[in-house]
């Protein structure tokens, strides 16, 4: 992949405000456009990105150290302690949320084409328990699907299959929820449900986004897993422009030209 050029505007941020038409599935979203832009804007924002990265990798050790410690599982007996497998996950997804909020800030700011700052973090552990709540949601649906599932088939292929596939299409469905709170400051629930309605909109472009990331981080990984300083960054900035295509930037009305109107208003009563 190439830069882009700036005059091109399909290759640059989306600055207008298309939350109302994203929401009822009026904004277009070309797959090339979004793998394009993502690549273009990871190789400018690379090392802020490959510091947030690293910073959640550390803590992932913690945390997966602390929770075998706290609750520690035999692999061998799996079955024998699901309440402690169940408890390191819930820790997982409880500390480690925030810290991948970081990275998705990061995404959002270079997707607008700003520059991906350290304040980034400050902004992911201010909306912590909304991000928070959106992961344990997401995964209790995820759960809930599984013992569905699990009524209706017996543990198998096509059970496994069919978990698969619904534990994807949730996780697109949710993939829009954490960006809206984090750049709108959106409620959970509000959050939640206007990223089920534009990525259900727009699922099949979605779909070969990451159908086609998947194989380039898979190739990327191949060379002594160099290629991953690239590509793992890059897949957290194709949720940055995901958003910016579709969602765009908010428009704020200043202050000052509030005022203004008001004063006008006022003069042309007197």
């Amino acid at each position: 992949m190439q830069d882009s050029k700036p005059q091109d505007a399909q290759k640059s941020a989306t600055l207008t405000d298309n939350l109302e038409a994203a929401i009822n599935g009026q904004v277009p979203l070309r797959v090339g456009d979004v793998l394009q832009r993502s690549w273009d804007i990871t190789l400018r924002a690379l090392p802020m990105m490959l510091l947030g990265l690293v910073v959640l990798m550390i803590v992932n050790v913690i945390v997966s150290t602390l929770g075998q410690a706290l609750f520690p599982v035999d692999e061998m007996e799996l079955q024998n302690h699901m309440g402690n497998f169940a408890a390191q996950n819930i820790l997982g997804i409880i500390v480690l949320a925030p810290f991948t909020a970081v990275l998705t800030v990061m995404a959002l700011q270079n997707a607008r084409d700003g520059k991906a700052k350290l304040n980034a973090f400050g902004r992911a552990f201010q909306c912590a328990p909304q991000i928070i709540a959106i992961s344990v949601i997401s995964t209790t649906v995820v759960v809930i699907a599984a013992v569905i599932l699990g009524l209706l088939f017996d543990i198998g292929g096509t059970f496994v299959a069919l978990l698969v596939l619904v534990a994807i299409y949730i996780q697109f469905s949710f993939l829009l929820a954490a960006p809206l709170v984090l750049e709108r400051s959106m409620k959970v629930s509000r959050a939640i449900t206007a990223s089920f309605l534009m990525t259900n909109s727009r699922m099949l472009p979605i779909l070969g986004i990451y159908l086609i990331l998947s194989v380039i981080v898979f190739i990327s990984a191949l060379p002594l897993l160099l290629g991953l300083l690239f590509t793992i960054p890059m897949s957290f900035n194709v949720i940055g422009v995901i958003y910016n295509r579709l969602v765009g930037v908010e428009q704020l009305e200043p202050q000052a030209d509030s005022a203004t109107e008001q004063l006008e208003s006022e003069s042309s009563t007197e």
